[in-house]
């Protein structure tokens, strides 16, 4: 069954929520990835990274928190990072 994904944006305009209609981790949980080394542990956010501008990614419950370099464009990022989160949770 596909996942279905909800943007939200945030205060932060470098920084978009994507909420998923199933929980990643439980709760009340996060685990933050500031950096593609960080990230190497979880495939989800290992994927994210690998998206050009991205420059972090958090997970929390059915969340995923990811913000973008000040270069790069939602326009370009939003698709490519839903599409990876479907693939990926």
């Amino acid at each position: 069954m596909p996942v279905n994904v909800t943007v939200e944006p945030m205060r932060n305009e470098n920084s978009v929520s994507f909420i998923l209609d199933k929980t990643l981790i439980p709760p009340g949980t996060g685990n933050p990835y500031p950096n593609r080394e960080k990230a190497q542990s979880n495939p989800l956010a290992k994927a994210l990274f690998e998206i050009q501008g991205v420059s972090s990614v958090w997970v929390l419950g059915n969340e995923v928190q990811v913000t973008k370099d000040d270069q790069a464009s939602w326009g370009a990022l939003k698709g490519r990072v839903v599409e990876t989160i479907r693939q990926n949770a």
